[in-house]
């Protein structure tokens, strides 16, 4: 048997470690911290390993020898987790801590794209709310205000109507940050969002299938962004001529500027794109595979991944090809909502503010359909009855299809057996695309972020 060690705890981790075990018959994985919910054959989770502390995985592989380590988290790339490992003798695929800034900085992202060719929207950082201010007000565009670190619910972007909401995201993000604000303000893009995903080994890349994230917190495109409510796959506008354009115009000059950089990178990476009347242009560049695409791409890739990430190890992607079965997949988040809607004083429900954790979830026995699967997010085990939530987004239903209305009628199925106190989902996931067209005219960028 091989062993293999994965760093994650979200839905997107889930649907790695069942890559692996669904396409090699030979691997174990151990998957940590992970989610202690999971009774997977072949997965098993390890609680002590935390993102922001190397040493607790190095402890677990003194014990625990593996074949190579998949560090898939932001948290844990930027607290360098592929340098410390890698340093300790283990063969690691993951980007390094320097590498990793280039999602974990919004500003350097961007100089990133400036420096290297990849099309963006034009923009500008600050370290002083009123000079951040003034730029807003001297604008002739609507703009987008993001805060240049991490966030934990992806909810670091602000996208402006108006140039009042601009100064007020700029005031919100000076009064949570103090001495430490920072932000970027860009241009608001118009358009439909793509994300664009690729595995790379530090030479050369193969590139994965691309999806549609829907962001947005509510029916319709509405409310705030947030780490993203589900996702369909493949995007709906993806064409060989399309994928051609992707390679050419942003992934091949990501990979020359990693080089260029001498950047240390292997791994997944996500440029999280739009397509929009001037053409590509980049949104957000991330270092790590999309959460929630991952769920609804990974399950549809059939070549084996244990072998393509020895390739990654080898250097070797260029002799290697990419089998997925060419079905639709739509993937649709349940998050942990309000408990009780009708007492005012109730805490709102991810991610709109406080929430409660703790609530049961029933409904997680296997399905007779093989056509839907189950990812566990922020699912823990309770010390006797069926797991409990523990965070804002619980798990991910996916459905599959032959045509994007099956996957949908599948996954919708699905949730209709699963159950908690609060349980939140948007219903309306891919629903309009769901007749094979597009939706006519030019559509605000309801996600002009890509969750930090």
């Amino acid at each position: 048997m091989t062993h293999i060690l994965v760093v994650d705890g979200t839905g997107r981790g889930h649907a790695i470690c069942d890559l692996f075990v669904r396409t090699d018959p030979t691997v174990t994985v151990y998957y940590g911290p992970g989610c202690d919910a999971l009774a997977a054959e072949r997965i098993v989770p390890v609680p002590e390993i935390r993102f922001d502390d190397p040493a607790t995985a190095l402890a677990f592989l003194a014990e625990h020898p593996v074949e190579f380590v998949l560090v898939a988290n932001i948290d844990a790339l930027s607290a360098g987790y592929v340098d410390v490992l890698t340093a300790h003798g283990h063969r690691v695929i993951g980007p390094s801590a320097e590498a990793a800034r280039i999602e974990a900085s919004k500003e350097r992202g961007k100089l990133f794209c400036a420096s290297h060719g990849l099309p963006t929207a034009r923009y500008a950082a600050f370290t002083d709310p009123g000079a951040a201010k003034a730029h807003v007000q001297q604008q002739p565009y609507a703009c987008v205000v993001k805060t240049d670190g991490l966030t934990p619910d992806g909810d670091g972007s602000v996208v402006c109507a108006t140039t009042a909401e601009a100064e007020a995201a700029v005031d919100a993000f000076a009064a949570a940050q103090g001495e430490g604000f920072q932000v970027v303000v860009e241009e608001r893009l118009y358009g439909r969002e793509i994300s664009v995903f690729a595995l790379l080994d530090g030479a050369d890349y193969l590139l994965f299938p691309t999806a549609l994230d829907f962001k947005r917190t509510l029916e319709r495109d509405a409310g705030k962004n947030c780490d993203g409510m589900g996702s369909i796959a493949p995007h709906p506008q993806a064409s060989p001529a399309l994928l051609e354009q992707l390679r050419r115009d942003l992934v091949e000059p990501l990979v020359a500027g990693l080089k260029a950089e001498g950047l240390t990178y292997t791994g997944f990476v996500y440029i999280g794109a739009m397509l929009t009347d001037e053409g590509l242009k980049v949104i957000e560049i991330n270092t790590r595979f999309g959460d929630s695409e991952a769920e609804a791409v990974l399950p549809g890739v059939h070549s084996d991944f244990t072998e393509l990430c020895r390739a990654v190890l080898r250097q070797d992607l260029a002799s290697s090809l990419l089998v997925t079965d060419g079905l639709v997949r739509c993937s649709v988040a349940l998050t942990q909502g309000c408990l009780d809607d009708t007492d005012p004083q109730a805490a709102p429900g991810w991610p709109f503010g406080a929430y409660d954790t703790g609530q049961p979830v029933l409904g997680l026995a296997p399905f007779p359909l093989e056509q839907t699967r189950l990812f566990y997010a922020n699912l823990r085990a309770a010390a006797d009855g069926p797991p409990v939530t523990s965070g804002g987004r619980v798990l991910h239903v996916v459905g599959t299809g032959t045509t994007l209305a099956e996957a949908r009628a599948q996954a919708y199925r699905r949730i209709g057996s699963v159950s908690f106190p609060g349980m939140r989902f948007r219903s309306d996931i891919g629903a309009a695309f769901e007749d094979g067209s597009l939706p006519s005219g030019a559509e605000p960028a309801a996600a002009a972020q890509l969750r930090s």
